[in-house]
């Protein structure tokens, strides 16, 4: 179970990173709900800090509690971010025709 959580670890750490450049580089091309992709990112951040902080003890816990609020928070900010891509796709559709 310590191996599956310092890959757990490794894995919010990949995450987090890549998610908070992700967010960066949408608030150049599209200006809205980047915020929700980079708050994302910053909460896998500090879960892998919550875990790391916490070992051994947090083995046995933090496997399935944390994958999920990650899960919740990566799903939300998606789509908060498709609703908004949606809503601007359908103004630029409107102003087209």
């Amino acid at each position: 179970m310590l191996s599956l959580t310092l890959v757990l670890i490794v894995f919010f750490s990949v995450e987090g990173v890549a998610t908070v450049m992700y967010a960066l580089d949408h608030k150049r091309e599209l200006s809205g709900r980047w915020g929700w992709m980079l708050a994302s990112g910053i909460v896998d951040l500090i879960v892998a800090g919550i875990i790391l902080a916490g070992l051994p003890g947090t083995a046995a816990w933090a496997i399935g509690l944390l994958v999920g609020i990650n899960m919740v928070f990566g799903g939300s900010a998606l789509i908060a971010m498709a609703m908004h891509a949606r809503a601007l796709d359908s103004r630029t559709t409107a102003t087209a025709s």
